[in-house]
């Protein structure tokens, strides 16, 4: 079964420079060549997307990785894609894909915590766990997928949780879809995907979209520093609350006509539609029409750019 690895850079792509600093270097070929065991899972091809420091990747290479893989599931000679990328971001980058991506080519995107020059480098092993998941005849039902550490999630569930260890990546509230183990992959359950599929204009796609945490005493000056943006994502306390000394900021953004998306900045959970009435609760969201996101704020921030980019921000998000 041929697999095509397009790789972006990252960690996994990383070795240490003179200074003992690790900076992308090594090729696709370079990172396949150093998993043992590859040849008997799947016929393998590489190519060469980016070689960048994930922080590096803009909204538009995103766009541009995206059509590489809707030209990859065009191909008959490709049964699956694996994208190696930096974990900095790459949740946000398997996302936004997972957004603008409806083949049926599988797509599992993997990454390193340990760069190759360090003991143990994880990417050999995650590599392998990935084809091993793409060459999985359900693999084409189960959406963009994320497989580090021999577990495989959603796109959409998948967040980096911890800086440094090697099981950073986790789906916190709904847990993995499958392990890997011994190469074999178990599934236990399939993704439930509320979002619709975008086709945005690659010249209406924008990266001026604000992502602001919500704090305790929090100053208005944040959110109106963010009135020239095309739309600010905030993520409230618990189930929508906000100081009240923020309100006339986030009604004058609303006069301005930018459009605001909320979320929770809690882990787990989504927003109040109905607890509470007081003035900066999720009542007050709702009387500023805000739209209501059920992702945590950088991927409530992409889904923000894909469906501004494809004129689709009501289909995007609730406004309870």
């Amino acid at each position: 079964m041929p697999i095509r690895i397009v790789s972006t850079g990252g960690t996994i792509a990383s070795t240490d420079d003179a200074g003992g600093d690790a900076t992308p270097s090594l090729s696709g070929e370079d990172l396949v060549a150093a998993v043992s065991g590859l040849k008997a899972v799947a016929d393998v091809e590489t190519e060469q997307f980016a070689n960048v420091p994930s922080p590096h990747l803009t909204v538009k290479q995103l766009w541009g990785l995206t059509e590489r893989v809707r030209e990859l599931d065009a191909d008959p000679d490709v049964d699956g894609v694996v994208v190696t990328h930096g974990t900095s971001t790459l949740e946000e980058s398997a996302y936004f894909v997972d957004l603008c991506y409806d083949g049926a080519t599988p797509v599992v995107f993997t990454g390193a915590m340990r760069n190759p020059s360090l003991t143990s480098p994880d990417g050999p092993g995650n590599v392998l766990a990935s084809v091993q998941v793409a060459v999985e005849d359900c693999a084409s039902e189960m959406g963009v997928l994320v497989t580090l550490a021999d577990r495989v999630h959603a796109a959409r569930e998948a967040t980096k949780t911890h800086s440094t260890a090697l099981d950073t990546f986790r789906a916190p509230e709904f847990g993995p879809l499958a392990v890997v183990e011994e190469g074999r992959v178990t599934w236990r359950r399939r993704p439930v995907n509320p979002d619709p599929t975008f086709d945005p204009d690659p010249d209406a796609l924008t990266g001026d979209v604000a992502a602001l945490w919500v704090t305790v005493d929090m100053s208005e000056r944040q959110i109106r520093a963010a009135t020239d943006t095309a739309a600010v994502c905030l993520a409230t306390l618990g189930t929508g609350g906000h100081p009240p000394s923020v309100i006339p900021a986030l009604r004058d953004l609303r006069a301005a006509d930018v459009p605001l998306v909320a979320t929770t900045r809690c882990p787990e959970g989504r927003l109040g539609r109905e607890t509470y009435g007081f003035e900066g609760s999720h009542r007050t969201l709702r009387d500023l029409d805000t739209y209501f996101s059920d992702l945590n704020l950088q991927k409530t921030r992409v889904r923000t750019i894909v469906a501004l980019g494809a004129d689709r921000l009501d289909d995007a998000f609730e406004q309870p």
